[in-house]
């Protein structure tokens, strides 16, 4: 019962600031990156004019902004090269899953980060990173609060145990879970995933700047502080630590690597089979079930059911590792949470544009799910969970 009064205060306590923040992530176009609004958020005074490419009335350069630089896979070697010999403020950051420990030979899967903690100190104005050395971790706040941990507790990682040294604000950890350092040998983080820049560039200089750094074949995504709830890898999805918090959180064997076998305690208390217009029967998250009913029959109220051929629906719930185009790991899918569906699966494969009619995906959008179609590598089958419906007032 604590667990749960527990877990009640931290959906009250971060439910307003992260659901305002995902609003923001509207889809853009993959490449060029657009400069999208800021919308409603209120940034940083000495960042938020500088994501313009005005100059002030004095004629002088914008102040200094913070910008994102990521591509799907991983950052290639050379970009990374390029980063630091052009800009002098910035912080190359890992990324990977990590299988947290939990007993009986299970683990559950934990978004983590290594940062180098002197680069990164100047994105961590209250110096939440500067405890870290090798041995320990840092948590985000809504990691912290969901685990129920503190600093001074301890966490295992494969054949290794981890201090807590601290808990950081979830923005200057990109709401990652743990953070580990980069000094650290024994840290299962390993793959370069995205670049943190300081600079006074305007936002299309600054874009045509990197732009001309990287010859690789991966979509390289570029965002301007303001313009993304989250600055991280992947920032068009919620992160995984949202998704816990709103579906649960399951554990399967340590040493998995290819089959995903889940707890049958999340199974049977979230995962259930839903007859559900249009789609006919569905397994997915019970969170998910009314999300679902809610748009298609949104869509039959509009006559537009037509836009879903019901005999390509290719199913929700399914635990396993997300499957890349780069062959880089990239953690477990959101459809192993039974959190996502995918529509109209002959025309709209992985890493094509797709036939998704705009009228679908605006009306799945309405009932809080985000589209696939828009990320650096385009799902258009995809429909994720997202934004609860009713959460933003409409």
């Amino acid at each position: 019962m604590n667990r749960v009064l527990r877990l009640a205060a931290l959906i009250v306590s971060v439910a307003v600031g992260y659901l305002v923040a995902l609003a923001l992530a509207a889809p853009t176009s993959v490449d060029p990156s657009p400069t999208p609004a800021p919308g409603d958020r209120v940034v940083n005074q000495s960042t938020s004019s500088s994501a313009t490419d005005e100059t002030t009335t004095s004629g002088t350069r914008p102040t200094s902004t913070t910008y994102l630089v990521w591509t799907s896979g991983g950052l290639p070697g050379e970009l990374v090269s390029n980063l630091q010999s052009q800009f002098e403020v910035l912080s190359i950051v890992a990324g990977d899953s990590a299988p947290l420990d939990v007993g009986g030979g299970r683990v559950v899967p934990l978004d983590a980060i290594a940062i180098d903690v002197e680069d990164h100190g100047h994105f961590d104005p209250d110096g939440a990173a500067e405890a870290l050395v090798p041995g320990t971790v840092l948590l985000g706040e809504t990691s912290a609060a969901y685990r129920g941990v503190q600093t001074g507790d301890m966490m295992s990682f494969g054949d290794r145990t981890f201090r807590i040294v601290g808990v950081a604000p979830d923005e200057v950890v990109g709401a990652a879970e743990v953070v580990f350092t980069k000094s650290d040998p024994d840290s299962p983080v390993n793959v370069e995933r995205f670049a943190l820049v300081q600079s006074d560039m305007p936002r299309s200089e600054f874009e045509s700047t990197v732009r001309t750094m990287h010859a690789g074949r991966t979509q390289l995504r570029i965002r301007a502080d303001g313009e993304t709830p989250w600055l991280r890898h992947g920032d068009a999805v919620l992160p995984q630590i949202f998704i816990k918090l709103a579906l649960g959180e399951f554990s399967y064997p340590r040493g998995s690597e290819s089959e995903l076998i889940q707890n049958d305690e999340f199974i049977s208390e979230n995962i259930v089979t839903a007859d559900v217009p249009v789609l006919g029967s569905v397994v997915c998250h019970r969170v998910m079930v009314d999300m679902l009913i809610g748009a298609m029959n949104q869509l039959i109220d509009e006559g537009l059911s037509h836009l879903i051929d019901r005999d390509e629906f290719a199913g929700c719930w399914n635990p396993r590792f997300i499957r890349t185009v780069t062959g880089s790991p990239a953690g477990v899918s959101r459809h192993s949470w039974g959190a996502a569906v995918d529509i109209n699966a002959a025309s709209n494969q992985l890493g094509s544009a797709g036939t998704q009619d705009p009228r679908l995906v605006e009306v799945m959008t309405r009932w809080g799910f985000i589209w696939g179609g828009d990320w650096a590598v385009p799902d258009p089958i995809h429909f994720e969970y997202g934004i609860p419906p009713g959460s933003q007032g409409s």
